[in-house]
Protein backbone atom coordinates (compact mmCIF):
# COMPACT_ATOMS: atom_id res chain seq x y z
CA UNK A 1 0.00 0.00 0.00
CA UNK A 2 1.24 3.27 -0.71
CA UNK A 3 -0.96 6.96 0.04
CA UNK A 4 -0.34 9.58 -1.62
CA UNK A 5 -1.18 12.46 0.09
CA UNK A 6 -1.00 16.32 -0.84
CA UNK A 7 -3.40 19.32 -1.27
CA UNK A 8 -6.27 19.69 -3.73
CA UNK A 9 -4.40 20.35 -6.79
CA UNK A 10 -0.94 19.39 -5.89
CA UNK A 11 -1.11 16.76 -9.15
CA UNK A 12 -1.65 13.89 -6.94
CA UNK A 13 -3.16 11.97 -9.13
CA UNK A 14 -0.43 13.13 -11.89
CA UNK A 15 2.02 11.90 -10.15
CA UNK A 16 0.18 8.08 -10.23
CA UNK A 17 -1.05 8.53 -14.09
CA UNK A 18 1.65 9.99 -15.64
CA UNK A 19 4.84 9.15 -13.67
CA UNK A 20 4.40 6.42 -11.71
CA UNK A 21 1.96 4.07 -14.24
CA UNK A 22 4.22 4.96 -17.13
CA UNK A 23 7.26 3.60 -15.01
CA UNK A 24 5.30 0.63 -13.70
CA UNK A 25 4.44 -0.49 -17.41
CA UNK A 26 8.21 -0.14 -18.55
CA UNK A 27 9.35 -2.05 -15.50
CA UNK A 28 10.38 -0.27 -12.63
CA UNK A 29 9.95 -2.64 -10.60
CA UNK A 30 10.93 -5.94 -11.31
CA UNK A 31 8.21 -7.74 -13.88
CA UNK A 32 6.34 -4.74 -13.23
CA UNK A 33 5.69 -4.77 -17.17
CA UNK A 34 3.25 -7.94 -17.13
CA UNK A 35 1.17 -6.53 -13.93
CA UNK A 36 -3.07 -6.13 -14.44
CA UNK A 37 -3.12 -2.49 -13.47
CA UNK A 38 -7.07 -1.61 -12.74
CA UNK A 39 -8.41 2.51 -11.78
CA UNK A 40 -11.23 3.65 -9.49
CA UNK A 41 -13.36 6.03 -8.02
CA UNK A 42 -14.48 4.62 -4.42
CA UNK A 43 -17.87 6.43 -4.54
CA UNK A 44 -21.03 5.82 -2.66
CA UNK A 45 -20.19 2.31 -3.86
CA UNK A 46 -16.88 1.50 -2.89
CA UNK A 47 -17.25 -2.14 -3.87
CA UNK A 48 -19.10 -2.05 -7.33
CA UNK A 49 -16.28 0.39 -8.26
CA UNK A 50 -14.08 -2.06 -7.10
CA UNK A 51 -15.50 -4.47 -9.66
CA UNK A 52 -16.56 -2.36 -12.71
CA UNK A 53 -12.33 -1.59 -12.41
CA UNK A 54 -11.74 -5.20 -12.16
CA UNK A 55 -13.43 -6.30 -15.04
CA UNK A 56 -11.58 -4.00 -17.54
CA UNK A 57 -8.57 -6.52 -16.79
CA UNK A 58 -10.32 -10.04 -16.18
CA UNK A 59 -9.24 -12.60 -17.85
CA UNK A 60 -11.93 -14.98 -16.09
CA UNK A 61 -15.68 -15.10 -16.00
CA UNK A 62 -16.25 -11.77 -13.97
CA UNK A 63 -20.01 -11.64 -13.50
CA UNK A 64 -21.07 -10.93 -10.01
CA UNK A 65 -17.99 -9.70 -8.98
CA UNK A 66 -19.66 -6.17 -6.19
CA UNK A 67 -21.01 -9.44 -4.21
CA UNK A 68 -17.84 -11.68 -4.17
CA UNK A 69 -15.82 -8.88 -3.15
CA UNK A 70 -18.11 -7.59 -0.33
CA UNK A 71 -18.93 -11.13 0.67
CA UNK A 72 -16.62 -11.56 3.47
CA UNK A 73 -13.23 -10.01 4.72
CA UNK A 74 -11.68 -12.46 2.50
CA UNK A 75 -13.41 -11.38 -0.73
CA UNK A 76 -11.08 -9.25 -2.29
CA UNK A 77 -8.20 -11.14 -2.13
CA UNK A 78 -10.64 -14.38 -3.15
CA UNK A 79 -11.42 -12.25 -6.35
CA UNK A 80 -7.66 -11.08 -7.40
CA UNK A 81 -6.81 -14.82 -6.79
CA UNK A 82 -9.19 -15.57 -9.59
CA UNK A 83 -9.00 -12.51 -11.96
CA UNK A 84 -5.15 -12.96 -11.37
CA UNK A 85 -2.92 -15.52 -13.03
CA UNK A 86 -0.82 -16.99 -10.20
CA UNK A 87 2.04 -15.50 -11.09
CA UNK A 88 0.66 -12.00 -11.81
CA UNK A 89 0.00 -8.99 -9.84
CA UNK A 90 -2.74 -6.59 -9.84
CA UNK A 91 -2.11 -2.89 -8.71
CA UNK A 92 -5.40 -1.30 -7.90
CA UNK A 93 -5.15 2.35 -8.43
CA UNK A 94 -7.73 4.17 -5.88
CA UNK A 95 -7.95 7.53 -6.91
CA UNK A 96 -9.63 10.40 -4.83
CA UNK A 97 -9.52 8.10 -2.20
CA UNK A 98 -11.29 10.64 0.25
CA UNK A 99 -14.63 9.75 -1.63
CA UNK A 100 -14.68 6.29 0.49
CA UNK A 101 -15.08 8.51 3.88
CA UNK A 102 -17.22 10.90 2.11
CA UNK A 103 -19.65 9.28 -0.09
CA UNK A 104 -19.72 5.83 1.27
CA UNK A 105 -21.65 4.41 4.54
CA UNK A 106 -19.79 3.80 7.70
CA UNK A 107 -20.25 -0.03 6.86
CA UNK A 108 -19.29 0.07 3.41
CA UNK A 109 -15.45 2.14 4.33
CA UNK A 110 -14.82 -0.48 7.13
CA UNK A 111 -15.85 -3.47 5.20
CA UNK A 112 -13.71 -2.55 2.30
CA UNK A 113 -10.74 -1.24 4.58
CA UNK A 114 -10.98 -4.40 6.26
CA UNK A 115 -10.91 -6.08 2.64
CA UNK A 116 -8.14 -4.03 1.30
CA UNK A 117 -5.89 -5.14 4.26
CA UNK A 118 -6.74 -9.10 4.31
CA UNK A 119 -6.23 -8.94 0.54
CA UNK A 120 -2.82 -6.81 1.23
CA UNK A 121 -1.76 -9.04 4.06
CA UNK A 122 -2.74 -12.65 2.28
CA UNK A 123 0.58 -14.77 1.77
CA UNK A 124 1.55 -14.50 -1.68
CA UNK A 125 -0.65 -11.70 -2.16
CA UNK A 126 -1.12 -10.59 -5.64
CA UNK A 127 -2.54 -7.36 -4.79
CA UNK A 128 -0.51 -3.84 -4.81
CA UNK A 129 -2.40 -0.74 -4.40
CA UNK A 130 -1.72 3.29 -4.76
CA UNK A 131 -4.21 5.76 -3.15
CA UNK A 132 -4.43 9.73 -3.70
CA UNK A 133 -5.65 11.33 -1.00
CA UNK A 134 -6.51 14.80 -0.37
CA UNK A 135 -4.24 16.36 2.47
CA UNK A 136 -7.65 17.40 4.56
CA UNK A 137 -8.72 14.19 4.51
CA UNK A 138 -5.78 12.46 6.26
CA UNK A 139 -7.21 12.14 9.59
CA UNK A 140 -9.97 10.44 7.95
CA UNK A 141 -7.92 6.77 7.51
CA UNK A 142 -6.02 7.47 10.50
CA UNK A 143 -9.19 7.18 12.89
CA UNK A 144 -10.08 3.55 11.19
CA UNK A 145 -9.32 1.35 13.70
CA UNK A 146 -6.58 -1.35 12.40
CA UNK A 147 -5.91 0.86 9.41
CA UNK A 148 -4.40 3.86 11.29
CA UNK A 149 -0.98 2.40 12.11
CA UNK A 150 -0.84 1.07 7.95
CA UNK A 151 -1.03 4.78 6.75
CA UNK A 152 1.49 5.46 8.76
CA UNK A 153 4.00 3.57 7.01
CA UNK A 154 2.23 4.07 3.59
CA UNK A 155 1.99 7.38 3.51
CA UNK A 156 4.07 9.59 0.58
CA UNK A 157 3.51 13.76 0.71
CA UNK A 158 3.34 15.62 -2.67
CA UNK A 159 4.04 19.22 -1.71
CA UNK A 160 2.34 22.17 -3.70
CA UNK A 161 4.09 23.32 -7.47
CA UNK A 162 5.57 26.23 -7.88
CA UNK A 163 3.94 27.81 -10.95
CA UNK A 164 7.04 26.62 -13.14
CA UNK A 165 6.46 23.34 -11.94
CA UNK A 166 2.52 23.44 -12.86
CA UNK A 167 3.72 25.04 -16.29
CA UNK A 168 6.62 21.72 -16.88
CA UNK A 169 3.95 19.63 -16.04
Amino acid sequence: LVLVVGGSGTGKSSVVRAGLLPRIRQGAVSGSEAWFIAAMLPGAAPFQAMAESLRQVAVVESDGLADELSEDRAGIDRVIRRLVPEDGQMLLVVDQFEELFTSASERDQRAFLDGLLYALDAADSRLRVVATLRADFYDRPLAVQGFGPVVNDATVTIAAMAPADLEAA
